[in-house]
């Protein structure tokens, strides 16, 4: 049995719903490997202004930092003291290293889904067509990051004005580089769908208790796209399915978690811990949660 002393620094992950994450059982197994005194577990927040509250809570005990998640890695910019590059110019953060007394926001998620696609699925990133099915955190995070990476396009969909407003935020830096239109335009979506290389779910749709959603029709994959789920849990959503049927090559979001936590991990601890070490315990975890 593992015991919390007044040594232990504490790690949150802040966002609802959080029943579904793994994200506490794969670090807190990291932690244990590298020998490390630290303990992270999930914290659900109602709203923004329970969100503000607890934050201004954590300042005042043993924290090294904390993560956050869905739907606050916008919001929780204004209760911070400073943010590095990648939040400044992506506009989203998803964790928070305590420094000299001041909350320092970052983004890991973007950094975490190109290596996975780099590393596990040796997908080349440059010169390719994307589609991306939301424009939340999430999203903000990896299109920034493929326009990073050399994207040949992105199109953006959601609802109505957040799309607009992460391309024209993207477009700024990388000039029309970005198209973007309302999810609810169908046929547009269609079109930008048949166009792409790479299609993106990232609307959160499939995650529980939203299983049985999807973000588009099933006879609009096209055989050989690359099919994106941000989600994990459950392992093939229903975008997927209807992807593999369709014969596309599919990727879920495990391995997004897998490499943004390492990176939080260094942000936290200074450590730098091997993917493998994540690996292993994913392996001994994922079974749990299903």
């Amino acid at each position: 049995m593992r015991y919390i002393t007044v040594d232990t620094k504490l790690i949150a992950l802040l966002g609802t719903p959080l029943r579904q994450s793994i994200s506490y059982l794969l670090q807190n197994q990291v932690f244990e490997e590298l020998g490390v005194d630290f303990c992270y577990f999930p914290v659900e927040i109602s709203n923004e202004k329970e969100l503000s509250t607890v934050v201004k809570g954590l300042r005042h005990m043993n924290f090294a930092g904390f993560a956050v998640t869905k739907p606050y890695k916008e919001t929780i910019i204004p209760c911070l003291d400073e943010v590095d590059r990648t939040v400044m110019k992506m506009g989203a953060c998803n964790t928070v290293s305590f420094l000299d007394g001041k909350l320092i926001g970052h983004n890991t998620d973007g950094i975490g889904c190109i290596r996975s696609l780099e590393r596990d699925y040796a997908l080349t990133l440059p010169g390719k067509r994307y589609v991306s099915l939301g424009a939340g955190g999430a999203a903000r995070a990896i299109c920034f990051e493929l326009a990073e990476h050399g994207a040949a396009h992105i199109a953006i969909t959601a609802l109505a004005g957040m799309a607009e407003k992460l391309a024209e935020e993207i477009n700024g830096h990388f000039p029309g580089l970005c198209t973007a239109f309302p999810i609810t335009q169908q046929d547009k979506v269609h079109h930008a769908v048949l166009q792409a290389d790479v299609l993106m779910n990232l609307t959160g749709l499939g995650m529980i208790p939203y299983e049985e959603e999807t973000p588009i029709q099933a006879d609009w994959f096209q055989t050989g796209q690359f099919c994106y789920d941000a989600i994990y849990m459950p392992e093939k959503t229903r975008f997927l399915q209807d992807a593999e049927r369709a014969g596309c090559q599919i990727a879920n979001g495990l391995g997004m978690v897998i490499y943004q936590g390492l990176e939080q991990i260094r942000l936290w601890t200074g450590m730098d811990a091997s993917a493998e070490t994540m690996f292993r315990a994913l392996e001994k975890h994922i079974l749990v949660k299903r």
